[in-house]
């Protein structure tokens, strides 16, 4: 467009360049924003991982963080929400240095309500951190870890299908301790058994995380779409095309500048291009 209407000729390389520039610059502004007061209105908060082809590693976990206000989410149809706004954290490392980037946006919430997998790291940091904030295991991601380890004990695909169903019905009606004794009456060996005992430790380490119908009747959402929506849009639109090798630091850089435009925060980059101009 700028060489279409202005007469301006960027180069590919060129726009690297900038897009290396000022997603450093980002990364190196790191402004603390001082939260003058709290707010008050329901949050929620969401983090999910996927990976990036980097050069210097092979393949790298990248963080990502969303949160947005409650009073954001429309259901514009049965299967369809869409969230009016949201801030965006991503983070290609570990989740020390992306907990860094996320505690700012989270500090000024007191109504918080955090949906995660069964990651152990996200909620020790949670719990120490934002001990009154809501935590829910992500529906989806635990009926999936349950029908997975089913898969392995019912070969006749009627009987998993029925079995699936019932355990569904009950994780939907806080009955998960049921689904638990369920599993508990299975008898299987060797590997089947060693799995088992991973599910039961897993389900029993989230059991107050998995209350869904009474987070579903105080009106919580209880399955984590937005961030993995959000993985699609932050980091895969734009770093895992075709034949695409990332440095470290680019793809870095490409995120800054990312999750600043997705945030509707492009004011902050800008300042910095009339800083530099």
């Amino acid at each position: 467009m700028l060489k279409r209407l202005c007469g301006v000729d960027l180069s590919g390389k060129q726009i690297e360049n900038l897009c290396h520039y000022y997603g450093q610059a980002i990364e190196d502004k790191c402004i603390d924003k001082e939260v003058v007061e709290k707010v008050e209105s329901l949050h929620y908060a969401m983090v999910d991982g996927s990976y990036i082809l980097s050069r210097e590693d092979g393949w790298r976990e990248t963080k990502v963080g969303r949160v947005f206000k409650a009073s954001d989410n429309f259901s514009i149809s049965d299967k369809r929400v869409i969230i009016k706004e949201s801030n965006y954290v991503a983070y290609v490392g570990e989740h020390t240095d992306f907990i860094e980037k996320m505690t700012p946006l989270l500090n000024c919430l007191t109504c918080l309500v955090f949906i995660a997998d069964g990651a152990p790291w996200i909620w020790r940091w949670i719990t120490d951190n934002y001990p009154n904030a809501i935590q829910i295991l992500d529906f989806y991601h635990a009926f999936e870890k349950i029908c997975q380890w089913a898969t392995i004990i019912f070969k006749d695909k009627e009987e998993l299908d029925t079995w699936c169903q019932q355990a569904k019905e009950l994780l939907l009606n806080d009955e998960i301790k049921e689904v638990i004794i369920q599993i508990q009456n299975i008898d299987c060996q060797g590997d089947r058994l060693e799995k088992k005992n991973a599910l039961l430790t897993y389900l029993d380490n989230n059991l107050h995380r998995m209350t869904y119908k009474t987070f579903s009747d105080k009106g919580y959402l209880i399955g984590s779409g937005a961030i993995e929506s959000a993985q699609r849009t932050v980091v895969q639109q734009r770093l895992k095309l075709s034949g695409q090798r990332w440095t470290l630091n680019g793809a870095q850089q490409v995120l800054n500048l990312r999750t600043k435009n997705l945030s509707n925060q492009w004011d902050e980059v800008i300042q910095l291009v009339r800083m530099a101009a």
